[in-house]
């Protein structure tokens, strides 16, 4: 399969998501800042949930660009990582309506790490179609895994005592995403 056209199909559909959640910022009925101000439990999590999509969109352009072709399993395991990050709009939702419930942190927790496994997923997935050592190197998860595993073991029980440490933690890993990203992935070359 092409790799421009999943590309493109990906793009459309981070983009819908994006809109998604802007369109679901409340408008104040009154013109007063202060009832913007009300709104920022949705600021916060729209902005994490942001970050999280920039920063994945970000690494899935990188490995894309770096392999030749998508075979029908890496097309299904880019299917899964859609659909995850499908949910990050009623996650992003739930935690800003109810920011210290823990149902809601809990459920936007998990959809983050179902999308990171998925993420996982694709990139060895990708890696292992395209026999690319090169690549395998770049995206080894064991430069993520002593930040991920321990984080999100702390988010895990830290949700329970105090909700809103899943954007906390989220944040957090969004950030080491964006950071530890490999050396040429801003000098990648576009078909």
């Amino acid at each position: 399969m092409r790799k421009d056209r999943v590309l493109a199909f990906s793009e459309a559909i981070i983009a819908i998501l994006m809109t998604i959640m802007v369109l679901e910022i409340k408008v104040p009925e009154v013109p007063h800042f202060s009832a913007l101000l009300r709104e920022y439990p949705y600021f916060i999590a729209f902005i994490v949930s942001f970050l999280i999509i920039s920063v994945s969109w970000y690494n899935q352009h990188y490995i894309f660009a770096k392999t030749k072709w998508v075979s029908r399993r890496a097309f299904w395991a880019n299917l899964l990582w859609l659909l995850v990050m499908a949910f990050f709009p009623v996650a992003t939702a739930r935690v800003s309506e109810f920011p210290n419930d823990r149902d809601p942190s809990y459920f936007y927790f998990g959809i983050y790490f179902c999308w990171m496994v998925a993420y996982y997923l694709l990139a060895a997935v990708l890696v292992a179609d395209n026999d690319n050592h090169q690549l395998a190197q770049a995206i080894s998860p064991k430069k993520h895994f002593g930040l991920d595993i321990p984080l999100l073991l702390i988010g895990m029980v830290g949700i329970y005592f105090w909700p809103p440490m899943c954007l906390v933690i989220t944040s957090l890993l969004s950030v080491s995403y964006a950071v530890l990203v490999p050396r040429d992935s801003d000098r990648i070359e576009t078909e």
